[in-house]
């Protein structure tokens, strides 16, 4: 082997190429959670307004109502005294000239028992075919079938005690027969001025069965 074979050549060494960054990528971003929902809060309950807050029109409401009660109560007591002091005062007649107001009515006397038409005492004792009247004490015979004039006063209506009304009247009676035992006639109240008929019924007692004729 020469010194020939034993030669090679030794490569020259030349610089490698610089080496290449590596640049790293950041991982993504997470997206941020979604808020939770806030829980559903009640509305504030709805406080009254304190009486002095009350609104202006509801608190002149209340004022006309509580006035308009009160003059309802005010006339309702003057009703209920009128009416307990209302009061009729049978007198001796003035004598009238004429009576021209007539109420009538059918009324029915029991036999024998005293009634009260004002403060006159009427006391009728009845047959089939007359009626023998006590008026005041003063006999009245009265056939059946036959008018008769058998009074005339003078009435004073009053009302809280003061002087109302005041007139003259007659009571006049027509004898219509018996009913079973009572007597029973036609009666016709007549009045010097027109007077409401509700005072003239005031003249009837409760113990007589009278109804307009």
């Amino acid at each position: 082997m020469t010194d020939k074979d034993l030669y090679f050549e030794i490569p020259e060494e030349r610089p490698s190429a610089p080496p290449v960054p590596v640049v790293e990528t950041p991982p993504p971003a997470a997206a941020p959670p979604a808020p939770e929902p806030e829980p559903a809060r009640a509305p504030p309950a709805a406080r009254p307004l304190p009486p002095s807050a009350a609104p202006a029109p509801a608190r002149e409401r209340n004022r006309r109502l509580t006035l308009a009660l009160a003059a309802l109560g005010a006339v309702l007591v003057v009703a209920i005294i009128a009416v307990l002091t209302f009061s009729v005062t049978i007198g001796p007649s003035t004598n009238a000239t004429s009576y021209p107001y007539t109420v009538t009515y059918d009324v029915v006397f029991p036999n024998a028992i005293p009634v009260q038409v004002g403060n006159i005492a009427i006391v009728a004792i009845p047959y089939p075919d007359r009626v023998s009247l006590s008026v005041d004490k003063v006999p009245y015979d009265i056939p059946l079938g036959e008018k008769r004039q058998i009074t005339a006063k003078h009435a004073t209506v009053t009302l809280l005690g003061l002087p109302l009304l005041s007139f003259d009247f007659t009571l006049e009676v027509e004898y219509r027969g018996m009913t079973g035992n009572d007597a029973s006639f036609g009666l016709a109240v007549r009045t010097s001025d027109q007077i409401p008929k509700f005072m003239i019924d005031r003249l009837l007692p409760r113990d007589v069965q009278a109804r307009p004729a």
